[in-house]
């Protein structure tokens, strides 16, 4: 799977990088996982990485699409932020669709940024303090 995923349930805070080849059914799996009651704790906030060497061609938007809509029922998405910081065009455009799919769903608030925006974005979510720790990962998972 193309999908590295951290929870820090003290602090609220879930980690989600996207490197490698990320397939329909990777996100599926992901987002099964996500729903489990474990993670159930509302207000969350999240951080996805679309690493640089992350292959999206076989993602598609109808999975993305469907994957917001599911996230309808995670608990841990009311009053909870996600920020997707991509390091590739193709992953901000997805990242979009997958935005707006939330949007419309009426979930968290969800902000996409470019992959040079990523102390940007955990400064909005308000994890500065995990920033050495993830781009450490990232770094790792890139050069992968």
């Amino acid at each position: 799977m193309g999908i590295y995923f951290e929870n820090f349930s003290e602090q609220n805070f879930m980690l989600a990088v996207l490197h490698d080849s990320v397939t329909d059914d990777d996100l599926d799996a992901h987002i099964t996982r996500l729903l489990k009651p474990e993670y159930d704790q509302p207000g969350k906030t999240g951080l996805c990485v679309v690493c640089k060497n992350a292959s999206t061609k076989k993602l598609s938007s109808r999975a993305l699409i469907s994957a917001g809509k599911r996230m309808k029922q995670a608990t841990f998405r009311q009053k909870g932020k996600l920020a997707i910081v991509s390091n590739t065009t193709v992953g901000f455009g997805l990242a979009k669709i997958y935005q707006i799919a939330t949007e419309v769903a009426g979930l968290d608030e969800t902000r996409v940024l470019r992959g040079n925006e990523l102390d940007t974005a955990m400064q909005w979510i308000g994890v500065s303090d995990f920033s050495s720790e993830v781009k450490h990962k990232v770094d790792q998972l890139e050069s992968e």
